[in-house]
């Protein structure tokens, strides 16, 4: 497992052999082709549903919403921190 912490303050655990999944990629090319709808799909596959949750609620503004741009630089970031490690 991969300790995760991002410049926001987001902390959790992955497995980097999650990225190992031909799904995965299936996703992340269509998130680097600017599809915002692949982004939930994507964060299940690599984060599970709990530590996506969390990410959400992490990323909420006072107004409820979780902006799709913040959501992005997450996805980065949590990228860049398992790049390569399985």
């Amino acid at each position: 497992m991969t300790q995760i912490r991002t410049s926001s303050g987001f902390a959790c655990e992955i497995d980097p052999v999650v990225l190992d999944d031909m799904e995965a990629l299936d996703l992340a090319v269509r998130i680097d082709r600017e599809d915002a709808l692949a982004y939930p799909p994507f964060l299940e596959k690599i984060m599970g549903a709990e530590n996506k949750a969390a990410l959400y609620n992490h990323l909420r503004e006072p107004d409820g919403r979780v902006p799709i741009a913040k959501v992005g630089a997450e996805i980065s970031e949590i990228l860049d921190q398992l790049g390569g490690k399985k």
